[in-house]
């Protein structure tokens, strides 16, 4: 089953921004919690309605979304 997920990236040069990463499963969200450089979280969400809103919250608290 896929679930809606949304990744914290940490890049010790750009600093802390997000990526919308969409629906994966599991396992592909937790291949990305190990990048080469930096650190990343996944956060995950049960519905589509959430994840966006979740989005709209990160977008008003002026973070940056890819």
């Amino acid at each position: 089953m896929k679930h809606f997920w949304i990744k914290e990236r940490h890049n010790p040069q750009l600093g802390v921004y997000y990526v919308a990463c969409g629906q994966l499963t599991k396992v592909e969200a937790r291949k990305q919690e190990k990048p080469i450089y930096g650190d990343n979280v996944m956060h995950e969400f049960e519905s589509e309605a959430a994840y966006n809103k979740r989005l709209e919250e990160l977008r008003k608290e002026g973070h940056k979304i890819q």
